[in-house]
């Protein structure tokens, strides 16, 4: 959410809205007021805008109950959510990481169209029993109808990085039990139907229609995020062979709680793993980091001891040394931590900084 103006939190998530929103939200009240001009040709110009400005935001506001939607059900299965922003081509929920499971996917995924489908019904039940009171009305609840079934069954095209595409990798990957192969098909299913509609909204233009321009722009987006995703998964995909502890450096050897935390051993061990940390040894195991000893009052530091200042290991950021290397990744980064434990057989054996992941990843690139 760096390019976005923040508009608070709803439900404990951030909100905002990317800027190239801004420019879209002026287009579509433009395209609102020239529909209705055409649909209602007795409103004035003051009542055609204003209707139009109306009819926009509660466009904008059904697209973020669409994705909080999404937000919440992820959150009730134990994903974080780092924010909702809105954005050129609607809105998107930013997950800490992706679903474990197929069946958490499928139900953060299909949540989505359904709320906007939902709404389409509700829409359309209002104005059967009061749109025909008054045009106004009549023209705000038809409109936002039809915008939340499009938007319902859009999302369900089967296609990465649309809603169907998610709950058709959740499918693929629920019955075969691969997700590499589940995602390979969704994303070139999103490359295919990003590729059909840029195509054919550039053939519509061309014979006269300029509004087709929007379905062009829209496949052109669904190529390029498919393409990218791609990219990314396939990377992610030939890493999963390396483990974590293949990043682990230096020597590592759990010291006794009681030693002081300035005694020379200490000292020599944080020297010798590079300032990174310190392992302590357990029952309970605990982990000090060189940060933490950089903070610590000078006053105290001079008698603490190891277990006095340390983490206790079931509270700090860890993984299983076999575990892949971007499941660390993922980890420091929902957990905000620069520093994760390495653990085998419930003892730790190390500790990782985000460098040291980064460099990793870096190097099997290289060697690709």
């Amino acid at each position: 959410m760096d390019a976005s103006i923040r508009l608070g939190k709803i439900f404990g998530i951030p909100l905002g809205i990317n800027y190239s929103w801004l420019v879209v939200f002026v287009l579509v009240i433009f395209l609102m007021s020239s529909n209705f001009q055409d649909m209602f040709p007795r409103w004035s110009t003051e009542s055609r805008w204003a209707v139009a400005v109306l009819t926009t935001v509660l466009f904008f506001l059904s697209v973020l109950l669409h994705e909080l939607s999404h937000s919440l059900v992820a959150l009730a299965w134990g994903i974080p959510v780092k924010g909702i922003t809105l954005f050129i081509f609607g809105g998107v929920s930013q997950l800490g990481h992706d679903a474990r499971r197929p069946l958490t996917e499928f139900l953060v995924t299909v949540v989505g169209p359904l709320t906007s489908l939902a709404l389409a019904l509700l829409l359309w039940l209002a104005w059967e029993l009061v749109g025909g009171y008054n045009s106004y009305l009549n023209a705000v609840l038809f409109t936002l109808f039809a915008i939340n079934l499009s938007l319902g069954v859009f999302n369900m095209l089967p296609g990465f990085p649309l809603d169907g595409g998610r709950v058709l990798r959740a499918c693929i990957w629920g019955a075969t039990g691969n997700y590499w192969l589940a995602t390979r098909l969704a994303l070139h299913a999103g490359q295919a139907i990003g590729a059909t509609m840029a195509g054919g909204g550039i053939l519509w233009a061309v014979t006269g229609n300029f509004q087709a321009v929007w379905l062009a722009l829209v496949g052109g987006f669904l190529l390029y995020v498919a393409t990218v995703n791609y990219r990314q998964e396939a990377v992610r995909q030939s890493l999963r062979s390396h483990q974590v502890q293949e990043a682990l450096s230096g020597i590592w050897h759990p010291l006794p709680g009681h030693l002081p935390a300035l005694s020379h051993e200490a000292l020599m061990a944080l020297f010798v793993t590079g300032y990174t940390g310190l392992l302590v040894d357990g029952p309970p195991y605990g982990v000090v980091t060189g940060r933490q000893l950089t903070y610590v009052n000078q006053l105290s530091l001079q008698t603490a001891t190891l277990a006095e200042l340390m983490t206790p290991l079931s509270d700090f950021p860890s993984i299983e040394a076999e575990a892949p290397v971007f499941d660390a990744l993922e980890q420091m980064e929902e957990s905000g931590s620069q520093v994760i434990a390495l653990v085998k057989d419930g003892r730790p054996i190390g500790l990782l900084n985000r460098v040291e992941v980064l460099e990793l990843i870096r190097n099997s690139r290289r060697r690709r």
